[in-house]
C-alpha cells in the first residue's frame, strides 16, 4: 500500500488536516494505522466526532470500510442540507472479491442517496482526489465522500505520483460552521441543496473528466479499472472516457461521446453503477465483462465482442468447498470449547461478523447478519435461543441490542466473546464494558476459557431452561496476535 499511502498522506499533510478517525476493517486498516488515525467505537460516532471537528474550523477526515457506510449514513444525509464547517471529507474502502467482508457492495450508490458527492479516483490520481474533495466540501459547506476500492489502495505502482500544491482556497484558515443555516426552514435547506449547490457540483464534475478520442469504439471507465483502460484502449485504439466523479456523473460529456462513439463499454466495480444509468452499451448487464474483478483480457475480450449485443450466459456460483478458506479458527483458540459446545446445541444461533463468522462450517451458528447483530436477531427467535456477540461487535452496535432485550423482556439467552480486542482486524484494544454489563445485567455469569465443553454446554442449557434473558460473559484472551 506504500504508493497510495504515500499519495494520501502527502495530501493530507498539504491539506492541513487535523482529525482523523477510522472504525478497523479491511481494506482500510493499514492505511488509517498508518496514517496514525484515532479509532472509534463505531462509524456513526467516528463521523459525528469529524462533524465537531469541521464545525470548529478542523480539517476532518472518516475512513471506513464499505459496510461502515451503513452505520454513519443518518448523520451524513442530514449533513447535506444541514452544512458543515471545515473540510470534512469520508474514505470508504470498497472491498472488492469480497476478501474480508460478508458482502460485496458498491459505496457509489451513497452518492445519489445522500446527494453528496463522489470522487472515484485511480491510484495515480489519489493526491488529486484528496485536495479536490477537502476544496469541494469547503466550498459548498458538505461532506465529500472519497471512494476507493482495495485494488486502488494495493496498487503500489503509483509511489513516484503526486501531485505537489493544493488549492488555494485551502491555504487560508479554515472556517467554522455558519448557524446562518437556520434562516431557512428543512424545506428551504433542501431547496437550497437542489438549487445551488447540486447544478455547481455537476459543472464541477463535467470540468474533472478526461476524455481520449481514437476511433468509433469507446470505453467508460471508473476507479481502480481507469489505469488499465488506458493501455487497452490504446493497445485497440479504442476512445477512452474517465471521470472522477461518480456522483454526479458529467452528463453532458457522456452523452457527447455516446454520440460519437457506435459502440461503447462500461468498465467499472464492483457493481453496475454508471452502466445501468446507460442505454444501448455493453458491459457486466450485457455479460460482456464478468462480476468482480475486471482485468486486461476481460476488457479485451469484450471489446473484441462488443458487436454483439447480448453476451449473458448462466454463472457458476462460487461455493465455499471450491474456495480454499482464507481465515479459520486459530490454534489454541481459547474459545474454540465455546464453538464445539454451540454445534451440539439444538436451538436457532446468531453469530456476528467477528471471529464467530469463522465457526460457520463448524455448525457453531446458523446466522450472521452482521456486526453486532446477533443480539437483535436472536430476540426474535420463535423460541428461546442464544446469540453469541464478540466484545468489540457489542461495544459497536450489539449494546442496543442487549438495552432492548431487557427493556423488552425478550427471552434470549447471550453470550460474549470477552478478549478485550478486535482480534479479526488486528488485535486493536477494545472499550471495557464489564462493568457496563454487570449494571445491565448483575446475575450474569463468567466463564474464564478455555473451561471444558461439557461444562460449557451444560452451563449453555441451564441458562436456556430459564426465562428472559440470559447473560454469560466468556472471558479468555487470544493466543495468536499476528495476524
Amino acid at each position: 500500500m506504500r504508493g497510495a499511502l504515500e499519495q494520501i498522506y502527502k495530501a493530507l499533510r498539504d491539506v492541513g488536516v487535523g482529525y482523523v478517525a477510522y472504525v478497523p476493517g479491511y481494506p482500510i486498516t493499514d492505511l488509517a494505522q498508518s496514517l496514525g488515525a484515532e479509532i472509534a467505537v463505531n462509524e456513526k460516532v467516528a463521523f459525528e466526532c469529524a462533524l465537531g471537528a469541521s464545525a470548529t474550523g478542523i480539517r476532518s477526515l472518516v475512513i471506513v470500510k464499505q459496510l461502515g457506510m451503513n452505520i454513519l449514513a443518518d448523520p451524513l444525509v442530514i449533513s447535506a442540507t444541514h452544512t458543515t464547517g471545515a473540510g470534512i471529507v469520508v474514505l470508504v474502502g470498497d472491498d472488492l472479491g469480497p476478501r474480508g467482508s460478508q458482502i460485496e457492495m458498491d459505496s457509489r450508490f451513497y452518492g445519489p442517496l445522500t446527494e453528496l458527492p463522489v470522487l472515484d479516483p485511480a491510484a495515480p490520481g489519489l493526491y488529486r482526489a484528496v485536495t479536490e474533495a477537502f476544496r469541494v466540501s469547503e466550498e459548498y459547506f458538505i461532506p465529500v465522500i472519497l471512494r476507493v476500492t482495495s485494488d486502488v489502495l494495493e496498487d503500489a505502482s503509483t509511489e513516484a505520483v503526486i501531485r505537489e500544491g493544493v488549492p488555494a482556497s485551502l491555504q487560508q484558515t479554515p472556517r467554522r460552521f455558519d448557524r446562518s443555516i437556520w434562516d431557512l426552514t428543512a424545506k428551504g435547506r433542501r431547496q437550497r441543496h437542489l438549487a445551488k449547490v447540486l447544478p455547481a457540483l455537476s459543472e464541477v464534475s463535467e470540468a474533472s473528466v478526461r476524455v481520449e478520442l481514437r476511433g468509433d469504439r469507446g470505453v467508460i471507465a471508473a476507479g481502480s479499472v481507469i489505469p488499465m483502460a488506458e493501455r487497452v484502449c490504446e493497445e485497440t485504439g479504442s476512445s477512452l472516457l474517465a471521470p472522477l466523479y461518480s456522483y454526479p456523473l458529467p452528463w453532458k460529456t457522456i452523452e457527447r461521446f455516446l454520440e460519437m462513439h457506435r459502440l461503447v463499454l462500461v468498465a467499472e466495480g464492483p457493481g453496475t453503477f454508471i452502466e445501468s444509468h446507460l442505454k444501448d452499451v455493453r458491459g457486466r448487464l450485457t455479460g460482456h465483462l464478468p462480476y468482480g474483478r475486471v482485468k486486461a483480457n476481460d476488457l479485451r475480450t469484450a471489446l473484441s465482442l462488443i458487436h454483439i449485443s447480448d453476451l449473458r450466459g448462466s454463472i457458476e456460483m462460487e461455493t465455499a468447498a471450491s474456495r480454499p478458506a482464507r481465515r479459520s479458527i486459530c490454534e489454541g483458540c481459547p474459545f474454540l470449547p465455546l464453538y464445539k459446545a454451540l454445534s451440539r446445541i439444538d436451538v436457532p444461533i446468531a453469530g456476528d461478523a467477528g471471529c464467530t463468522i469463522l465457526s460457520l462450517r463448524m455448525g457453531a451458528v446458523d446466522m450472521v447478519y452482521g456486526l453486532g447483530s446477533s443480539i437483535g436477531v436472536a430476540s426474535g427467535f420463535r423460541e428461546k435461543g442464544i446469540a453469541i456477540v464478540g466484545d468489540y461487535a457489542l461495544a459497536h452496535t450489539g449494546i442496543q441490542g442487549l438495552i432492548n432485550a431487557i427493556w423488552s423482556r425478550k427471552n434470549v439467552l447471550v453470550g460474549v466473546i470477552w478478549n478485550r480486542v478486535a482480534a479479526m482486524t488486528g488485535f486493536q484494544e477494545v472499550f471495557d464494558l464489564e462493568h457496563v454489563l454487570k449494571a445491565l445485567m448483575p446475575e450474569m455469569r463468567i466463564v474464564d476459557m478455555p473451561a471444558p465443553e461439557q461444562e460449557i454446554e451444560q452451563i449453555l442449557k441451564d441458562e436456556l431452561r430459564s426465562h428472559g434473558v440470559s447473560l454469560v460473559l466468556f472471558r479468555g484472551r487470544c493466543t495468536d496476535r499476528s495476524t
